[in-house]
């Protein structure tokens, strides 16, 4: 089971957010950078990059820090946020992504997902992010019109890399990860699952571990990380071989 320790980008800062709220940001490294170079240094080999201001729809200045990442580790990036173009897509993959996290832009239009998911086959996931049974979208601060069942069995007829689901309810708020609805979604679709939100000690990390034969192939953490409420180190001899 891999572990993607989370950079989320505003203004070129690494920050986290609780429950989605913009206006609850707390900044915890002024270098993503650095901050990537220190998750390699304990084990990791891949990094989960978040453009929030690009996700929220307002202008972008996060790029030369993909850029940095790339040049100055060899961990692999899985990148989202504001990805609703093709041609978006392209620059992302011509910068050396290694995933693309489509979110928005495929609940407002399916056929988007699935052409993407044709041109890069299996290096698509789906940011499935839920609160209250409801899928949001531009940054979790709209609704979408589409239900979760319905995106559910799309989805599975898709060359999609696989899902990343996000109860937003549990994100950022250290209380414990939603893995019922994270197996659930994985049953439902029959795609790889990595469960997002909530995960805030080694015990989640343990806990989570054990329902890997159910779907659920990697887990996001960030504040837990941050707020060092967990070891890289221990989560990693946990979760064992990080080849994806």
């Amino acid at each position: 089971m891999i572990l993607y320790p989370a950079i989320d980008l505003i203004d070129n800062e690494c920050v986290r957010l609780k429950k989605g709220d913009y206006s609850k940001k707390t900044v915890f490294n002024k270098d993503p950078v650095k901050q990537a170079q220190i998750f390699e240094s304990e084990g990791c080999a891949w990094v989960h990059i978040v453009d929030l201001d690009a996700a929220k729809g307002d202008e972008s200045t996060n790029g030369s820090v993909l850029l940095e990442i790339k040049d100055k580790t060899n961990l692999k990036i899985q990148f989202g946020g504001g990805i609703r173009t093709a041609e978006r897509l392209e620059t992302l993959f011509d910068l050396g992504i290694d995933r693309a996290i489509i979110g928005t832009a495929a609940f407002q239009d399916l056929s988007f997902l699935e052409s993407a998911a044709n041109n890069y086959p299996n290096k698509i996931w789906l940011g499935t992010d839920v609160l209250n049974d409801k899928i949001k979208i531009h940054g979790w601060t709209e609704d979408s019109d589409l239900d979760l069942d319905s995106v559910l069995k799309f989805a599975s007829k898709q060359n999609l890399g696989g899902i990343i689901l996000t109860d937003i309810s549990k994100d950022g708020m250290m209380q414990g990860p939603n893995i019922e609805m994270t197996v659930d979604v994985a049953s439902s679709c029959g795609l790889a699952v990595i469960l997002s939100g909530g995960v805030s000690n080694i015990n989640d990390i343990t806990m989570i571990k054990e329902f890997e034969d159910k779907g659920i192939s990697g887990i996001i953490c960030g504040r837990a990380i941050y707020d060092e409420k967990i070891d890289i180190v221990k989560a990693l001899d946990i979760l064992g071989n990080q080849d994806a």
